[in-house]
Order: structure tokens, then sequence, then C-alpha cells
């Protein structure tokens, strides 16, 4: 090889190790710190009170009455409330939340888990929640408060011949939820 095809290659490679380097060139940058803050998110919680729980009749000549679920039988037009006090734990400007019975935590046989139907109203001293869709509605302005709870059962007149007859249902699990909207 002549010293002018040596040349020629050492050129070459010389040229492809500077071209292969441009784009790596630093550029100037600069940071600051802006003191953005600390962020905290809210929090949803529900905690019955000690001794606000029980079940009354709701209508018929019982209304008002101590319910029993343990010895009282229902037949179909019956309607009978489980009521507690509960203390609501809702912080975050923007939280609301359905305050409802969890159907899954309520279990039974011969179709009276089934039959039955629920609704939840609640108030604070007198004072109605908003409700629909089967719960009430509880926003951040209840935050730290007890709130009544009245979960109303209601086996229905429209349930007819076997059906719910000699049934149960396990309510020993029940639970009230309050779940964010």
């Amino acid at each position: 090889m002549n010293k002018q095809t040596k040349g020629a290659i050492a050129a070459g490679a010389a040229a492809l190790l500077l071209a292969g380097g441009a784009g790596t060139m630093a550029a100037w940058n600069s940071s600051q710190t802006v003191g953005g803050g600390t962020v905290q998110s809210g929090n949803l919680s529900l905690t019955t009170v000690a001794g606000s729980t029980g079940w009354k009749w709701v209508n018929g000549p019982l209304t008002g009455q101590a319910f029993d679920p343990a010895g009282d039988k229902l037949v179909p037009g019956d309607q009978v409330a489980y009521n507690a006090v509960v203390k609501i734990g809702a912080q975050g400007k923007n939280l609301t939340a359905k305050l409802i019975a969890d159907a899954a935590s309520i279990t039974g046989t011969n179709g009276l888990d089934t039959s039955l139907t629920n609704n939840v109203t609640a108030d604070i001293n007198g004072t109605n929640l908003p409700t629909g869709a089967g719960g009430a509605t509880v926003t951040s302005a209840q935050d730290g408060q007890n709130v009544n709870v009245h979960v109303n059962f209601t086996l229905p007149t429209s349930v007819t011949g076997t059906t719910a007859q000699n049934g149960t249902v396990n309510l020993s699990n029940f639970a009230v939820t309050l779940t964010q909207q």
C-alpha cells in the first residue's frame, strides 16, 4: 500500500470520528427550585357510634316498635329499618360520596335475599341529606359530624307464590358503605 492510500484512509477515519462526535455537544441548561409546597390527599371514613344501632318496624300496626331479626318474620308488604349513627370522615374539596347498603353483604335462602329491597336515607339533626340511587349523598360539609343512617328493607307485595317463604336473610355481616362518586 503506498503512502497516498494510507494517508487517504487515515484522513477518512479521522473525518468519521470527528463527524460522529458532532451530535454529542453539550447544550447549556439551568434549573431553579420553585418551592411548589406540599400536596396532601383527603380521606373518606365511616365509623359506627357505639350503642347507636337498632331495628324498628316502619309500617303497619307495629310502626316504631323494635324489630327482632332473630325472631320476627316478614310477610309481603312489611318494611323494617336498620338505624345507626355513624361518624363521617370526608376531607377533600371536591369529595362527594354515596352512603349505601352493600348488597354483597346480604345473603339468604329461598329468594328472600333477592326479594328484599333496600333504600338508604340519612339525616343530621333531622335535616335530610340528599338521596338518590339507593343511597344518601355525603360531601366534605359532613366531615366530623354524626349522621343518622336509616336502611329501610321492604318485602314488596309483588312477591307472590312461594317465593321467599320460609326464607332467611343473614344480616350478621350486613354493611353500610361510603363510596366516593
